[in-house]
């Protein structure tokens, strides 16, 4: 994602410009103040750091016309190293061909997932991080499929949230009145942004949630290497001490993780 908008920024304030670049890209800030204007292109050249992901890129224009810019990457806790549990998806899937235009319906992984019952929930997903200091952190040499859930219980757990967030999960997220609703937020990984997770049913348990749902997978695709993250809100149950997730990535492939777990990649050998 690219910010194209324009930021009015007051003396000695900040402005935050999510998704301005990533590594290896080259963006042109223009800089203006008391009608002058200063121009300089900069090159992300920032080299993938095992155990960070997003960071923060500040830029300053100075007294005598020149504009700095510095990286600092967020500081992640590594993974715990578990695994999530495998088993093959309950429901017949078949592959849908994809149409003249290059289309098909990208939720084919659930047309035949039941959809009851469930509690009353609204999702919205991106292929971005929400969280700060938690979740999946870029590794280059780390595992190449990782999962997590987590709640967002209360209005102190706004606190958790990439203050560099935006668009509709952060919307959602911002929106909740956490007296009556609460979230759950999936992120998976890696690959393309294209292929985000989506939620079928929330499935109420004795002591809290089990959330069923599978890949969007439409037939184009890019080449990019993301996280993935669906933000689910939910009418909060009686009890609400436990979460589980159950995704379907492919035709033969579901994966379990529980809420509390961290991060869990593939078990050994998969």
């Amino acid at each position: 994602m690219t910010a194209e908008d324009e930021r009015l920024v007051e003396p000695s304030a900040t402005a935050a410009i999510p998704g301005i670049a990533s590594p290896g890209e080259s963006r042109t800030i223009t800089v203006s103040v008391d009608g002058a204007t200063a121009t300089e292109p900069f090159a992300f050249d920032v080299e993938a750091t095992p155990g960070t992901k997003d960071g923060d890129v500040d830029i300053t224009y100075t007294a005598d016309g020149a504009v700095e810019i510095a990286f600092a990457p967020f500081e992640v806790p590594p993974s715990d190293g578990g695994h999530a549990a495998v088993d093959e998806p309950p429901c017949e899937i078949t592959v849908p061909s994809c149409g003249p235009d290059g289309s098909r319906d990208p939720l084919w992984l659930c047309e035949n997932m039941p959809a009851e019952p469930t509690l009353e929930f609204e999702q919205k997903a991106t292929s971005s991080v929400i969280l700060r200091d938690e979740g999946l952190a870029f590794q280059t040499d780390g595992p190449g499929s990782q999962f997590y859930a987590t709640f967002l219980t209360e209005a102190g757990d706004l606190e958790r949230v990439d203050r560099n967030a935006s668009g509709p999960t952060a919307e959602l997220i911002e929106s909740t009145a956490f007296e009556s609703a609460a979230i759950l937020v999936v992120q998976t990984g890696w690959g393309s942004g294209t292929i985000t997770p989506y939620l079928e049913r929330l499935e109420p348990t004795d002591d809290g949630i089990h959330a069923f749902g599978c890949y969007r997978r439409p037939c184009a695709g890019t080449d990019d290497y993301t996280v993935r993250t669906v933000v689910a809100r939910f009418e909060r149950p009686d009890t609400l001490e436990t979460g589980s997730v159950s995704l379907t990535v492919d035709t033969e492939t579901r994966m379990r993780f529980e809420v509390g777990d961290g991060v869990v990649s593939l078990p050994d050998g998969r």
